[in-house]
């Protein structure tokens, strides 16, 4: 400041401080304080919400050498009393904004940036490294926030850290609240090192364009988002070149607060070729953040959290506080000068998290643990793997669910509470799920939302509340989550809705139902009575500016709750020929439902065809499922989505049940007629327009007559139902009936059909030739009808969750569970199993026009087991041993896991004298990318995903859940 006094320190809106006058207006208050009564190592609420005052606000506070405690003023009144209470200051630091918020007795002093300045304090009230610097109110565990407090070295080595690493001088945004720890260095960090930072004018509605827009007026070089809101961000800068420019001064992000996904922050760095990105993580106990990482191309699968920073140890111990080796999960504990002082008026908290070093190279005497569970790998960098408790992280926010479930359990009429989280960010929802105290007297939702708005933080407000008779238990005698989850979406499909009552309603609707992942929403209900929250908000405001052809400011819609209320707030806003246009796009949308019998919707793959034709399509579904009745067959259909992380269709399925557009049929694929009735079987064929066959027997120590049941006489009996109502049939085939000598030539083509010498001699080959050879003969007495011969099929890209019965998933399971790779040759290609069910969804009900015949679905990607293998050691640092030696460490974990012991059974033996794999187990998989003409479907199917350049990437998110398990046990196997 001494040297450059007239140097631009803050913008805001129009204004321009510099850091003389900030530092004027600093001193002004600091002497209030003082006068006030404030001393050193006081701590001084801050109650102040954006603008220039905030940072005057904190240097004023820091001049007197006490700390300070940012209040939102937005907060509820009571736990702004509670507060207070517990803060017991001399003083109250606000603004002439905030200046009438408090009811409480204490002194305001008023940050004033356009009041007279005054001389600095003296110097004798300067802190010390040791002295307290703040302290930041986060959600506990037990319903009362604590408060967590830090110190000045803590703070100084992050910001040093920082200009040692970024260069000085940087213009910042500071995009986080100010009751978010990650605003300090926003804000303080450009302060101390000659940068400017530019503050944002907020309404209390997220928008992005205007983010942006501020970006490019102040020409901001660094900013901070949440992973699930730059998700958001990004979708905006790909739609918006004017916004894409905008931002284009930007050199530095960092992102922090929740995990993040290497596809977003990918397309950013592509949409923005200037811009480095910094993955950054620490608890607010912690000074911030204490590790970083700068994410490379490398980070191709997952980003990892990094290292520790300067003057920084982060150090992954056991539950007896021993390190663990590389790749082995443990919890992480933080060390060095970045740990904190505690929690206020918490003695007994402080001790069980703030542990003594037993770590002499270590520096310091405490470490904090940070209940985070993490794996290092070889390279040293820290991957997260998960929580050890119950907190969780929303939109970057931490939550402790028993914080919200106590607030609830305060509410008069309230006999228990809970809360859960449905959903993986950026879509995750806070629920609460209550108890009435007396069945006479049940407090409805909005009671209950407007008790909590009340006792809690916006952020911690349930997304939605559900009021049941009972909460079910689990063995241990607490809430079963699991079958909360369940009734919540069960009760989501019993409401009733008010349909649109005009075109504009209409669009909305639509907009809703999509962003929401529902088929259906009343026009009266409120956004957040479905669990709408911030971010899903803004995904409306998109999804109506695409279908009006414009954009919408978010501040013109959300400032309505409701589908009818936002419709006539756009109505006015709109001219007729531009509305005239969108309900001609909303139209030319539509498509006449069809409806599809399904089987094997329990299974890996027809589970996630029917996700893809819950979610994508308006396809009504019949559910062939072996089951008792109707109900049992939802609950298989259930499970099976859930087993599979398929949470969006998940959560539809109960309405579409309820609503008729799912149904389930009692039957049996392997019996006659389906194990249904004449008429059922008459009334299913007059009814459906496509047949998809996913189900299907695959034991390969089995004979033709064991799969001959399901698959080929189930097959016939499909061809007669098809036949019967001249629907068309889609049949699921495997590459694997053509046997290896044919894959010596020239590549196979798609309309081949291998004669019976040449097929494969194995039972489950021979009967899908046998069901092939049907369907093709069937198909030239006029049957319609396409057949997809499959590849390998690989875990969903998004979720990582793999097939049960796939040989290649057991294998890699195995080495899991043996901590062991060894040498092979052997290959597979890969088809991961969303691109297959989103194809085979798009061609049975008809977006994708698809012909009669043979395709080989399958991706022109490959994949060396022994890549796979490189993988897994280097994340987990499985030892590199010789086949006979993983045979053996095999023999010793198989049992009683059925997926190893099936495993056991099919691998061949050692050859004597040799570490790598034998030619039989190498000859037991295939690169089926180099032996097959994939034409037909490249053309037809490369709209919906482009191929992974390799097979590594493409199961990338596999092999990272498949590193992060906490402890190798039996998977058990799921009933199909």
């Amino acid at each position: 400041m001494e040297n450059t006094p007239d140097r631009p320190a803050l913008r805001y809106r129009d204004l321009t401080t510099t850091y003389a006058e900030l530092d004027a207006a600093a001193n002004a208050t600091a002497r209030r304080l003082i006068g006030g009564g404030v001393e050193r190592h006081r701590l001084i609420p801050v109650l102040v919400a954006d603008g220039r005052e905030f940072p005057a606000a904190l240097l004023a506070v820091l001049k007197t050498g006490a700390a300070f405690v940012p209040l939102d003023p937005a907060w509820p009144a009571d736990r702004l009393d509670a507060i207070m209470t517990e803060l017991s200051p001399p003083a109250v630091v606000v603004s002439p904004a905030t200046a009438e918020i408090l009811a409480s007795p204490v002194p305001a002093v008023v940050a004033d940036c356009d009041a007279p300045g005054d001389d600095p304090p003296p110097d004798e009230l300067r802190p010390a490294p040791g002295d307290l610097i703040y302290g930041f109110y986060t959600s506990g565990s037990t319903g009362r926030p604590k408060c967590a407090l830090n110190r000045h070295r803590g703070l100084v080595n992050r910001l040093t850290t920082m200009s040692r690493r970024f260069g000085d001088g940087h213009v910042t945004l500071q995009n986080s609240r100010s009751t978010f720890d990650s605003s300090m260095w926003q804000v303080l960090w450009p302060l101390t090192s000659g940068g400017q930072v530019v503050l944002p004018d907020r309404d209390g509605i997220l928008d992005l364009e205007r983010t942006a827009t501020t970006i490019g007026r102040y020409g901001v070089t660094m900013t901070d988002f949440v992973p699930s809101v730059l998700a958001a961000f990004v979708a905006l800068l790909e739609e918006r070149a004017d916004l894409r420019a905008a931002t284009s001064s930007l050199r530095r992000m960092l992102i922090g607060g929740e995990p993040a996904g290497p596809g977003v922050v990918r397309r950013l760095r592509a949409l923005l070729p200037g811009l480095a990105v910094t993955n950054t993580f620490g608890p607010t106990e912690c000074s911030i953040g204490s590790v970083f990482h700068d994410v490379t191309d490398a980070d191709a699968d997952r980003i990892p959290i990094g290292l520790p920073i300067d003057n920084t140890a982060a150090i992954v111990l056991d539950g007896d506080l021993n390190p663990v080796p590389a790749g082995t999960p443990g919890e992480l504990f933080l060390g060095g000068e970045c740990v904190g002082a505690g929690y206020l008026g918490d003695p007994a908290r402080t001790a069980r998290t703030f542990v003594p070093n037993p770590f002499p190279q270590v520096p310091g005497d405490t470490l904090y643990r940070t209940g985070d569970l993490v794996r290092a790998g070889d390279d040293g960098l820290l991957h997260f793997a998960g929580r050890l408790d119950e907190q969780v992280k929303l939109g970057g926010v931490r939550v402790e669910l028993g914080d919200v479930a106590a607030a609830l359990a305060g509410h008069p009429l309230v006999g228990d509470a809970t809360a859960v989280v449905l959903g993986e960010a950026p879509d995750a929802t806070l629920v609460s799920c209550v108890t009435p105290r007396s069945p006479a007297e049940t407090p409805s939702a909005e009671q209950l939302r407007g008790y909590a708005a009340g006792k809690l933080p916006a952020e911690q407000v349930p997304h939605r509340i559900v009021v049941l008779d009972e909460l079910p238990l689990n063995h241990n005698g607490k809430a079963d989550r699991k079958a909360l989850a369940a009734l919540i979406v069960a009760d989501g499909a019993e409401e009733h809705a008010e349909p649109p009552a005009d075109p504009m309603e209409e669009l909305v609707c639509a907009a809703w139902c999509e962003v929401l992942d529902r088929d259906r929403v009343s026009v009266v209900v409120p956004f957040a009575d479905y669990g709408g929250t911030s971010l899903l908000a803004y995904r409306v405001v998109t999804a109506v500016g695409e279908r009006l052809g414009r954009p919408v400011r978010p501040r013109d819609l959300l400032a309505e709750p409701t589908v009818r209320a936002q419709a006539a707030r756009l109505a006015g806003g709109v001219d007729d020929d531009s509305a005239e246009l969108a309900y001609v796009r909303q139209d030319l949308a539509w498509r006449p439902p069809r409806t599809l019998l399904l089987t094997g919707a329990t299974g890996f793959i027809g589970a996630h065809v029917l996700a893809e034709l819950l979610t994508r399509t308006n396809a009504e579904v019949i559910c062939l499922v072996r089951c008792a009745d109707p109900a049992d067959g939802a609950r298989r259909l259930t499970e099976a989505l859930d087993r599979y992380g398929l949470a969006s269709a998940w959560r539809q399925l109960p309405a579409a049940v309820a609503a008729g557009r799912v149904e389930v049929v009692p039957g049996d694929l392997a019996g006659e007629l389906l194990g249904l009735s004449q008429r059922r079987f008459d009334a299913l064929a007059s009814t459906v327009s496509g047949v998809v066959n996913a189900a299907g027997a695959v034991n390969f120590l089995s004979g033709y007559l064991d799969h001959r049941p399901a698959n080929v006489l189930g097959v016939q009996e499909l061809i007669k139902l098809a036949a019967g109502g001249g629907a068309r049939l889609h049949l699921l085939s495997t590459l694997s009936i053509f046997g290896p000598a044919d894959r010596t030539g020239p590549p196979i083509t798609e309309d081949r059909l291998p004669v019976t010498h040449e097929v494969a001699a194995d039972g489950y080959n021979r009967s899908k030739f046998v069901a092939e050879s049907l369907v093709a003969d069937a198909h030239r007495q006029g049957v319609s009808s396409v057949v997809y011969r499959l590849g390998e099929v690989w875990p969903h890209r998004a979720t990582g969750a793999a097939n049960p019965d796939s040989l290649a998933h057991n294998l890699l399971y195995a080495c899991a569970r043996t901590r062991c790779v060894f040498p092979t040759g052997a290959a597979t290609d890969v088809t991961p199993v969303d691109v297959v069910a989103g194809f085979l969804a798009r061609a049975a009900t008809g977006d994708l026009d698809v012909p009669d015949g043979a395709m080989h679905v399958l991706w022109p990607t490959g994949l060396r087991f022994a890549d796979a293998f490189d993988a897994l050691a280097a994340r987990c640092g499985f030892d590199r041993v010789g086949y006979a030696e993983f045979r053996d460490r095999l023999d010793a974990v198989a049992e009683p896991d059925e997926r190893l012991t099936g495993l056991r059974l099919l691998l061949p033996p050692p050859d004597d004298g040799r570490d790598a794999a034998p030619a039989e187990f190498d000859e037991m998989f295939t690169d089926g990318s180099r032996h097959f003409d994939i034409r037909r479907f490249d053309r037809h199917g490369a709209a919906l995903a482009r191929p992974e350049a390799d097979g590594l990437t493409a199961v990338g998110r596999y092999l990272s859940q498949l590193s992060d398990t906490s402890a190798f046990v039996p998977q058990e196997r799921q009933a199909q």
